[in-house]
């Protein structure tokens, strides 16, 4: 099962890459404007992209109106949740 690392700041989302991808160039690319400016990133790792979050699961990233959670091939989804083992 492939797992993502999202880059989130202020109810924004500005990366989501599977784990094994270079997450500081997207950073870089996300941030490179002035909002980037002293902005405190919280990186998660290892988050599963579903469509139905479960009672288990822990769910650190919603879509909304103005975001979308897109995985590698570009498909949508809902929730990223970390999931218990």
């Amino acid at each position: 099962m492939q797992t993502y690392t999202l880059a989130i700041a202020d109810g924004v989302l500005f990366a989501c890459l599977p784990d094994e991808a270079d997450i500081t160039a997207a950073i870089t690319d996300a941030t490179a404007t002035n909002y980037g400016f002293g902005l405190s990133l919280d990186i998660v790792r290892g988050a599963t992209l579903t469509n139905a979050a479960g009672p288990e699961d822990e769910v650190v990233w919603q879509e909304g109106p103005d975001s979308e959670l897109l995985d590698a091939q570009g498909r949508r989804y809902r929730y990223a949740v970390r999931r218990p083992c």
